[in-house]
């Protein structure tokens, strides 16, 4: 069984078993952005456990991109399968790509596969401007002195961010660069996921008067 270490360290699309991973990682999302200006990208990351929320590592497993609307939900298709994450994120209310999402997915029923959609992160998609506070994030994640975000090095994500001036960011709309985008979407929601305590059950406690 592979270590957090191992996952983290290892080459961008590599393969792992699917129990394996599960148990070795927190949790596991694909986040996927469509073409634009440039070309659509799709992502799947995954999460450590760790003993407190702020200590918790994220690392790319995998990266597609292709300026086919098709071909990145095809794309999102393989990478679903080989991975099968948690959960995608992206915006699940494209109008052309639920037409090939539902493509997918009703080869998928016919063969009593997993179904695939993606979970739109309302808050992102809303967000005006949207681009200062993605980039801070990612940009927070990759920080020497405390990084908790780890890209292969083969990735293209680096280069997409070194491409941002500084002066354009605020301009930036949701399209402009889709690797950055999907990047974001699936890392927010996995913060968003380790912060998560769910509500610790109530003991029940008998009524005074019965107690008497």
């Amino acid at each position: 069984m592979p270590t957090w270490e191992e996952v983290k360290k290892a080459e961008l699309g590599q393969s792992f078993d699917i129990g394996e991973l599960k148990h070795c990682c927190k949790a596991v999302y694909g986040g996927v952005s469509w073409p634009g200006k440039r070309p659509g990208f799709a992502v799947v990351v995954a999460m450590n456990h760790a003993p407190s929320s702020d200590t918790h590592e994220i690392c790319l497993l995998a990266e597609s991109e292709s300026m086919s609307l098709r071909e990145v939900v095809r794309q999102c298709g393989v990478l679903d399968f080989k991975y099968e994450p948690k959960t995608w994120i992206g915006d699940g209310k494209y109008g052309a790509a639920t037409r090939f999402i539902d493509e997918i997915n009703e080869n998928r029923r016919e063969r009593k596969q997993r179904i695939f959609s993606p979970y739109e992160p309302f808050e992102l998609l809303e967000m005006k401007p949207l681009y200062p506070y993605i980039l801070d994030e990612i940009k927070r994640l990759l920080a020497q002195d405390r990084r908790q975000l780890f890209l292969p090095g083969d990735s293209k994500i680096p280069n997409y961010l070194s491409e941002i001036e500084p002066g354009e960011i605020a301009e930036l709309e949701l399209g402009a660069y889709p690797a950055i985008e999907a990047l974001a979407f699936a890392v927010v929601e996995l913060e968003r996921h380790a912060r998560y305590r769910p509500p610790r059950p109530q003991r029940y406690r008998r009524p005074m008067s019965a107690m008497a």
